[in-house]
């Protein structure tokens, strides 16, 4: 989850615009958002507001026309705040603006079928909400409704009722609490490092305790962000019927309820299913260690890890999630780094002079990310066998360690 040390050090550049690949599902996708609102919580960030937490939903139509939905779904400000991050210039990012999606906007959800199995999706701390596009599109085009979760504050910029959530200050700067957390993450590379280097497992998850132990405000933010998943969930038969948000909460399958994430999206994921039973499969793209009381509980769901070749990090939260989850499934990706899993590998440019992307050809990073995902909640939210995971067939990049 370390990638914001390493971006300060990018300088600016400008990528050109790229294409999502398409979706490879029999349906067409629809989006549409909404934002809830927590009253009996106070934003940390703004303690006069009350807590707010927008949802991009994604879910399988029957509509053929309409307008399509832009990629940067919050503006151009997500990506002008990810280049002020990454010390450019605000605008190095601007072209993105011009990438189109494959969803229409506001579509009625598809009619025919059973209710839709739904994940619960987030991306990482400080992360780029809409940089997970290609995946999501994917997912509803094969019969998923996919709510992404926009933690306010805590990705690059939230538009909100009434105001707008940026991860930066009125000078440009992350803001405090955001740095108060990012700056508990000192030692993390050195642990996990010594974590994966202990054969035995009481030895690793003493050092992981130890770790756990000095990250109290990382520990707070991702209470919040689970509370923010459980809200999201537990307005959905609230949303106006009428609304497109409330036709979609209509068609969607309480009992075939997914969390996944990228970074620390897919451990909050994971944190999510071990106190939620609504959860029935949590899946994590690369985000580690798990932080929370998971190292101490139990968890009902089954859990997939998904991790890249970060070196010093492969099997990191093993000793937790091999104890914890009801069934452990684990997944290595070759020549990858910790945002292939995102799509910050179209983007390119300087994020390929610093550790953040590996070798792989971003087409193929997408192609591989959407079958491990797809397959696993396919087996886990519908019954259907994973032949990836049972290693049935294969993919070269990828390991699935038993």
């Amino acid at each position: 989850m370390r990638w914001l040390p390493w971006a300060l050090a990018a300088a600016a550049f400008a990528p050109p615009p790229f294409r999502l690949p398409p979706p490879t599902g029999q349906y067409a996708v629809g989006t549409t958002s909404w934002t809830v609102t927590d009253p009996a919580r106070a934003e940390p960030f703004a303690p006069a507001e009350q807590r707010q937490v927008k949802v991009v939903a994604w879910y399988p139509t029957d509509a053929t026309r309409g307008a399509r939905a832009p990629y940067l779904r919050e503006g151009v400000d997500e990506a002008r705040v990810f280049a002020t991050v990454l010390r450019g210039t605000p605008g190095s990012f601007d072209a993105i603006a011009d990438v189109e999606t494959h969803a229409i906007l506001d579509a009625a959800p598809l009619k025919s079928g059973g209710p839709l199995p739904m994940v619960l999706f987030a991306a990482g701390y400080g992360g780029v909400s809409s940089a997970h596009t290609s995946l999501v599109e994917e997912l509803a085009s094969h019969g998923y409704a996919v709510l992404t979760i926009a933690h306010p504050y805590e990705a690059t910029f939230v538009a909100l009722q009434g105001r707008s959530a940026s991860m930066l200050d009125d000078a440009g700067a992350p803001r405090a609490l955001y740095r108060e957390v990012i700056g508990e993450w000192g030692k993390e590379d050195e642990t996990m490092a010594a974590v994966t280097a202990a054969t035995d497992r009481e030895e690793q998850r003493r050092l992981l305790r130890g770790y756990l132990s000095t990250i109290p405000r990382t520990t707070a933010a991702l209470h919040r962000w689970v509370d923010d998943t459980k809200l999201v969930l537990d307005r959905l038969p609230s949303l106006a019927a009428a609304a497109p948000g409330g036709r979609l909460a209509a068609r969607l399958n309480s009992r075939a309820v997914g969390g996944g994430g990228h970074s620390m999206g897919g451990v909050t994921a994971a944190a999510f299913c071990v106190t939620d039973r609504r959860c029935h499969a949590a899946l994590n793209l690369d985000g580690i260690p798990q932080y929370g009381s998971m190292i101490d509980r139990m968890m009902p769901a089954p859990m997939l890890m998904v991790y890249s070749a970060r070196p010093g990090r492969l099997g990191a939260s093993d000793a937790i999630y091999s104890h914890s989850a009801s069934k452990y499934y684990r997944v290595d990706v070759k020549n990858t780094r910790h945002l292939d899993f995102s799509d910050l590998s179209f983007w390119g440019g300087r994020l390929r002079e610093v550790p953040l992307l590996g070798g792989i050809e971003p087409a193929r990073a997408a192609a591989v990310t959407r079958a491990i995902v797809r397959e696993y909640f396919d087996q886990e939210l519908r019954g259907r066998r994973s032949a990836l995971l049972a290693r049935t067939t294969t993919m070269p990049e990828i390991t699935v360690v038993p």
